[in-house]
């Protein structure tokens, strides 16, 4: 009778192995066919210079890579504000062309100019902060060349979404040490990584001049909450910060829901019902850099 208790037992357990092992093949599978998938996703975001929207352009620098990015010019009598437009991939991923319709867009419905920055993404030693000085140097550039593309320099803004939105805050507050100080910060879902240590690295006068931020949130998603904490540090500072949260938004739902996503096979946040939330971001996005200019 134990015996017969002892094989029954072995065979339950043989049986589990099994379909544990089962499931384990067929997550390495999935992984490998997604990796494959997503390497296919970036190529496609990439747009030839007939097919974009914007005007190609490369900022040369002393000593490093030129830096690669689309411009969207606003026709305007008199200079306008100038907005760095960040997209995301977690640091690993995305393209600046697959901002290029949106771009286009809130340059006409903002009265502003958009830049994209593609800056380089973490990979064979490149490092977030290599990006990050890419945002930096694109800001000084256009400050400095203003008048060449009829901006405004004392309204530079700066927008990222997720991994884009942690470059935005790094970048402004890395320029702000610098004695740059860009008009706001605009951070739809942000990463914040090491931002909290590095804001907490400045002087007591630069904590309480940073620049004013919005926070953009999709709902109650981790990512994009945990950049609350540097908002309350803004907070406690007395530097002005705006939060708007859209219950229901999935992270990156601004950003994919235009057609450059369409062909690409991991667009999770694209549908009418988030595309609405996105376009109604953009209009309070778009109310908030004229409240700021």
């Amino acid at each position: 009778m134990k015996k017969s208790k002892g094989h029954k037992v072995l065979k339950v357990l043989a049986v589990i192995i099994g379909v544990i092992v089962v499931l384990i093949v067929l997550f390495i599978i999935k992984a490998v066919y997604d990796s494959k998938l997503r390497a296919e996703d970036q190529k496609l975001m990439v747009k030839s210079d007939e097919e974009l929207i914007g005007e190609h352009l490369y900022i040369k620098r002393d000593g490093a890579d030129d830096v690669d990015v689309n411009l969207y010019r606003c026709e305007s009598d008199a200079p306008v504000p100038l907005v760095i437009n960040l997209h995301g991939g977690a640091f690993i991923a995305g393209d600046a062309d697959t901002l290029d319709t949106q771009s286009d867009r809130i340059s006409k419905a903002w009265g502003c100019t958009v830049v994209t920055v593609n800056y380089k993404l973490m990979k064979d030693g490149i490092t977030k902060q290599y990006a990050v000085d890419e945002v930096k140097d694109t800001v000084k550039y256009m400050s400095d060349n203003a008048d060449e593309y009829g901006i405004d320099s004392n309204n530079i803004f700066i927008l990222g979404y997720s991994a884009g939105g942690y470059h935005a805050m790094a970048a402004a507050l890395q320029l702000h040490k610098e004695g740059v100080t860009v008009k706001g910060q605009i951070l739809c879902y942000p990463f914040i990584s090491d931002i909290l240590e590095q804001y907490n690295g400045l002087t007591e006068e630069q904590k309480k001049t940073i620049p004013p931020a919005l926070f953009i949130l999709a709902g109650d998603e981790p990512i994009g909450k945990g950049s609350l904490e540097y908002k309350s540090a803004l907070d406690e500072n007395g530097v002005p910060t705006e939060r708007i949260t859209y219950d229901g938004a999935l992270h990156g739902f601004i950003e994919e829901n235009n057609p450059e996503y369409d062909k690409l096979h991991f667009h999770d946040s694209k549908s009418p019902e988030q595309e609405k939330m996105a376009r109604q971001a953009e209009d309070e996005i778009g109310k908030w850099i004229k409240k700021n200019e």
